[in-house]
């Protein structure tokens, strides 16, 4: 398939990209009516991405899944992890060190969320509860920690998130973190929208606002 007509949009990408790959963390929103070619858009930089050795990892959000919790963030490092073990062992071997090192006691709370993790981790302990504000603290700075891992001159990482007008308050709160965060690099976070179904109101809005400031 060929994509015609973008070229501006593409080139703007790109160059956000290369930004990526000398070590800055990027943010991208392409908005537009559902079947614009939002997604087409972001599938032709994986060309690019593939010349860097950069993965390309995609989560879309559900209309009816808005309570479940990082459901899309879940399913594009599920398709990561199952691109990392088709690797050779001795990269899985140093992929599941460094897992361990960033996850600490905490990784099983990542292992709910991507299962295919424990394929290269091995086995959990389970991880004490705490109440829900604490929770979603301890949550975030690991996710975080777990981007950490993957996004690195060596091979960036660029995370497509479609359909964000649904996403759930969770992850717009995740998105907050790690797109101010300090700590993270060669990282493209590139989110898609429906702007016909986002007004101010909206915590898709509000949270860019956040951002924004």
């Amino acid at each position: 398939q060929t994509l015609y007509g973008r070229e501006k949009e593409l080139a703007e990408l790109s160059a956000l990209f290369d930004g990526v790959t000398q070590g800055q963390m990027e943010f991208c929103l392409v908005s537009g009516y559902s079947g614009v070619g939002k997604s087409m858009l972001v599938g032709e930089l994986g060309k690019s991405i593939a010349s860097e050795r950069g993965y390309l990892i995609q989560g879309k959000f559900d209309q009816f899944q808005q309570s479940s919790a990082y459901v899309a963030f879940g399913l594009a490092f599920r398709d990561l992890m199952q691109q990392l073990l088709g690797e050779s062992k001795e990269r899985l071997n140093r992929w599941s060190a460094s897992l361990k090192e960033a996850l600490g006691p905490n990784a099983q709370l990542i292992v709910e969320l991507v299962p295919e993790l424990e394929l290269i981790i091995g086995k959990q302990p389970p991880v004490p509860e705490l109440p829900p504000s604490e929770a979603q603290n301890r949550f975030q700075i690991l996710f975080t920690n777990f981007v950490k891992v993957f996004a690195s001159q060596e091979h960036p990482l660029v995370i497509f998130m479609d359909d964000l007008q649904w996403s759930d308050i969770p992850t717009l709160n995740l998105i907050h973190r790690l797109v101010t965060s300090k700590e993270l690099s060669h990282l493209f976070l590139i989110g898609a929208y429906r702007d016909n179904e986002v007004d101010a109101t909206h915590p898709l809005q509000e949270t860019l606002d956040e951002i924004k400031k």
